[in-house]
């Protein structure tokens, strides 16, 4: 029993080492009878890069901001006597015009006038009188050179002297008095004091005016400012009256929604930076600015341009191809299919996101435009055609 038992472990020994035999030949005949690849060589990727031949050029720097219209100067047109409206200008409502010395308002002057005519009256009898005192006195001094025969001076209550100087008194404050009563029939015609363009007016037919009432508001026409806030490197390039230069920077206003522009100077700065922002409102006055075609008012909010120095011999690049490395800006350029890499000064940013770069780069050099994700000085381009 014990034989038959190994003779059964033999057998089945055997059968599993038969198999595995089998499985390894077959291995082995899929394996060398496996088709052989052929290695590929991998080539390197070499960018290609759109390029731009650069060449210096003068470069005009604008200044580009926006402000609001304001008013140069304005006023409060008040009633400087007393009376009822008997007229009113057509020109006197909210938005009319009107000429320096062009009549607003005319009140009752008919208390006026009489009193003026009795102080004119007035003044005529103190000038009579006086006129009489001295011919009495002329005659007292006659009398007494006739009746004495010497040439001592009469004395003075003689030739009325006193009388004299109280008539001279009297003829001072008769014509002051009719200064005043001329000066109050003449209050009584308002007039405009400036060329001017009304803002308020609530006067009626009939109403009564006091001395200091309110007759209108109203904005000086004559020009208008608008106040632009730039920073320090933005002023280094403009002219300043009273701050860098003695005459200011043209100036171009602009409302692109009624497509309207006025032409305008740098005038003059605030007299400090503001506190929170740092900038400096420089001011741009426009000078008879109703005259254009479109009217500029007060209140508008409006873009300016300002027109600073001319830079020569710079170069104007895109910023997108500039990189900014440790703390400095640089460039790529392509020589003989070479990455070349090249620090530069950068002068300013102007509003259309350009670099104006002065020193770095040399007339004919090939500035890289296509943006690089790992540029790396000396590697191989190709130039896009």
């Amino acid at each position: 029993m014990l034989t038959a038992i190994r003779r059964k472990t033999v057998i089945q020994i055997v059968l599993v080492l038969f198999v595995l035999a089998i499985g390894l030949g077959i291995a082995h005949h899929f394996i060398s009878t496996k088709p052989k690849v052929p290695r590929r060589k991998v080539k390197p990727h070499i960018p290609v890069v759109q390029v731009e031949t650069i060449k210096p050029q003068n470069f005009l720097v604008t200044i580009e901001s926006f402000g609001t219209v304001k008013a140069l100067r304005t006023g409060s047109i008040v009633s400087e006597t007393s009376g009822r409206v008997i007229y009113i200008s057509p020109n006197l409502l909210p938005g009319g015009r009107f000429k320096k010395g062009e009549v607003l308002v005319r009140l009752d002057s008919s208390d006026y006038k009489a009193a003026l005519a009795m102080a004119k009256a007035e003044l005529e009898e103190a000038k009579r009188a006086y006129e009489e005192i001295k011919a009495q006195a002329e005659a007292a001094r006659q009398e007494w050179e006739d009746v004495l025969k010497e040439k001592t001076p009469p004395p003075p209550l003689v030739v009325k002297q006193p009388q004299i100087a109280a008539a001279k008194a009297r003829i001072k404050a008769a014509q002051a008095k009719y200064e005043k009563a001329r000066l109050d029939l003449e209050r009584t015609v308002i007039r405009a004091p400036f060329d001017g363009l009304v803002t308020e007016s609530k006067i009626e037919l009939g109403q009564y005016l006091g001395k200091g009432s309110l007759v209108a508001k109203a904005y000086e026409v004559r020009a208008v400012e608008i106040a632009v806030p730039l920073s320090l490197e933005e002023i280094k390039w403009i002219q300043v009256p009273g701050f860098n230069a003695k005459k200011g920077s043209k100036a171009k206003v602009s409302l692109e929604t009624l497509n309207a522009t006025w032409s305008g100077r740098v005038v003059r700065s605030a007299a400090k930076a503001n506190e929170k922002t740092r900038l400096i409102d420089i001011y741009v006055r426009v000078k008879n600015p109703l005259k254009a075609k479109v009217a500029l008012v007060p209140g508008l909010f409006v873009k300016v341009e300002l027109t600073g120095r001319t830079l020569k011999n710079v170069f104007i690049l895109p910023r997108n191809a500039l990189y900014f490395q440790e703390g400095k800006w640089l460039v790529y350029t392509v020589k003989n299919g070479r990455l070349i890499q090249k620090d530069i000064k950068v002068v300013l940013f102007d509003q259309r996101d350009r670099a104006i770069v002065r020193e770095g780069l040399k007339p004919g050099d090939q500035l890289i435009l296509t943006r690089l994700s790992k540029p790396v000085p000396g590697m191989k381009v190709h130039i896009k055609p």
